[in-house]
C-alpha cells in the first residue's frame, strides 16, 4: 500500500504494511509519526541531522513518552555527523547513547513506535534524503516483524 498520492492517515493503522517512498513522500509521514505516539519511541539512526525531526523527538519526550534514540557515533570515514543532535538530546535529558560499540557500523535505520508499529527505512534523517535521493521505508504493524525490530533494538541498547 503506498501513502504518497494520498491523505496520510495518523499512524497508519488500516493495513499491515506501508511504503513509503523517497523523495515523493518527504518528511511528514515519519514526523506525523512521532507526533502522533502516545507511549514510546525507539529511534536507531545512521545519520540523524534533520532539525525538525530532532524537535519532534524532544517534544514527544517533554509529552512524557519514553524516547529512546541510539546513533552511529561515526563513519568509516571518521566524519561524526551525529554529534550535534547527540548533544541535543543529551541537553533535552531525552535517553540517547551511541550504537553498540561491537559493531564498528550500524547503518540500521529504524523506529518503533508505541511498540506497536516498526519502521525500516533505507533513509537517514538528514534534510536530503526528503528532498533529493530515492529510499524507501517499509511501514509494518505486524506484530512478529515489530518485536523483531524491537528486540534488535533492545539487543544493541
Amino acid at each position: 500500500m503506498r501513502i504518497g498520492s494520498g491523505e496520510i492517515k495518523g499512524m497508519f493503522q488500516d493495513a499491515v504494511h506501508h511504503l513509503i517512498v523517497q523523495p515523493d513522500d518527504g518528511i511528514a509521514p515519519i514526523l506525523k509519526t512521532i507526533e502522533g505516539a502516545k507511549t514510546s519511541l525507539d529511534i536507531k539512526m545512521f545519520q540523524f541531522t534533520d532539525p525538525v525531526l530532532i524537535e519532534a523527538v524532544i517534544a514527544a519526550h517533554k509529552r512524557g513518552l519514553k524516547v529512546r534514540v541510539m546513533l552511529n557515533p561515526s563513519r568509516f570515514t571518521g566524519e561524526h555527523d551525529n554529534d550535534e543532535a547527540f548533544e541535543l538530546f543529551k541537553n533535552a535529558k531525552v535517553n540517547v547513547k551511541e550504537t553498540n560499540p561491537k559493531y564498528p557500523i550500524t547503518h540500521e535505520k529504524s523506529m518503533v513506535v508505541d511498540g506497536k508499529q516498526a519502521f525500516i527505512m533505507s533513509l537517514n534523517w538528514a534534510p536530503k534524503y526528503f528532498g533529493l535521493t530515492r529510499d524507501y521505508g517499509l511501514v509494518t504493524n505486524d506484530p512478529e516483524e515489530v518485536s523483531e525490530v524491537a528486540g534488535c533494538f533492545e539487543a544493541d541498547w
